[in-house]
């Protein structure tokens, strides 16, 4: 009977640790300004970092195995790497034009804008397929990884008519849910596509507001109302808690990026920094959505910038990397 009970005991343990996520790290950029910025991967709390390889904006997934960024070349590259830095970088595809990238929540997927193309590739069997064409306004998976939502223009300029779209990461099932021409720059929070509904301005910058819309198009409202003053755009949503009941914003412009808090459900905001020009620019909310992780400076790469954290409801930052920004946490 005893060594029945170790047996099931020892069974049970191994079953736990087979299943526990891999350890939470964090990723970010040293000399951002310079003609050699490098990619860094380190504990959560910024300790124990290790060069991963020369590249910027760099993207860790969900269960931090795996990290992606742009290493600049002719024309750039995106790679990917394990984050225990067992194996060298890999490439996953080139572009003159490399935009945003994002893993899937199920971190099996890496999703990339390049030129005027999204491409999703499959990280185990390394199959790329091509889920969108054309001038992409943002994209985000859904939370249970199996549809993408993104933004799309007929035109390139700043402030284009665009509409979301729905697909599967193969690009099959398109379907389009907004009509208004107004929307992009989505995030696929558990309680709807929260995105940008853009008001245009004669001789300025279009104004966003953040509004929410269910995957089937239906139940659209608008979440909040802000004034925007000229030469600012307004919020660009980043991340939500897993209840949805937080919600993590940059307000952008000309000059100008700066965290916000939003509650999605009220419509009431806050920021993170009283200097929307040089102050904290949010990055991440941690799973448990009490902490931010960004960096200070603003955005201009030319500044001296800190990782930091911060409270979700303000407070005292915590320094994590001295002198580096565009952090990424699997927090």
């Amino acid at each position: 009977m005893r060594k029945r009970t170790l047996t099931t005991l020892l069974g049970a343990a191994l079953a736990i640790v087979a299943a526990a996520p891999a350890q939470a790290r964090l990723v970010y950029v040293k000399g951002a300004a310079t003609l050699n910025p490098t990619v860094y991967v380190a504990d959560d709390d910024g300790g124990n970092p290790h060069v991963l390889g020369p590249g910027h904006s760099p993207t860790i997934s969900e269960n931090g195995r795996w990290v992606a960024w742009v290493k600049p070349a002719s024309p750039d590259r995106i790679v990917i790497r394990r984050a225990d830095r067992r194996f060298g970088a890999r490439r996953v595809g080139g572009a003159a034009q490399i935009g945003e990238l994002r893993f899937s929540p199920n971190s099996r997927l890496l999703a990339s804008v390049r030129g005027r193309n999204l491409y999703v590739h499959a990280i185990r069997s390394r199959k790329e397929t091509r889920a969108a064409r054309g001038h992409i306004r943002g994209f985000a998976f859904s939370p249970d990884s199996r549809t993408l939502v993104y933004g799309r223009a007929n035109r390139s300029d700043f402030g284009a008519p665009a509409d979301l779209y729905t697909a599967k990461p193969d690009g099959d099932g398109r379907r389009r849910i907004t009509r208004d021409r107004r929307s992009l720059n989505q995030l696929w929070s558990p309680e709807g596509i929260v995105h940008d509904r853009q008001r245009w301005r004669a001789g300025d910058a279009p104004a966003y507001n953040l509004f929410e819309v269910q995957p089937d198009g239906g139940d659209f409202r608008r979440i909040t109302r802000l004034r925007i003053p000229s030469l600012v755009s307004g919020l660009v949503p980043l991340e939500a808690n897993p209840s949805g009941s937080r919600l993590l914003a940059n307000f952008v412009g000309q000059d100008t990026t700066v965290g916000f808090r939003v509650n999605p459900r009220s419509g009431s905001v806050k920021s993170l920094d009283s200097d929307f020009e040089n102050g904290f620019v949010a990055a991440d909310l941690s799973d448990d959505g009490t902490t931010v992780v960004g960096h200070t400076g603003g955005p201009d790469p030319f500044r001296r910038h800190n990782v930091v954290t911060m409270p979700y409801r303000g407070g005292e930052q915590t320094v994590l990397v001295r002198r580096a920004m565009s952090p990424d946490w699997s927090r």
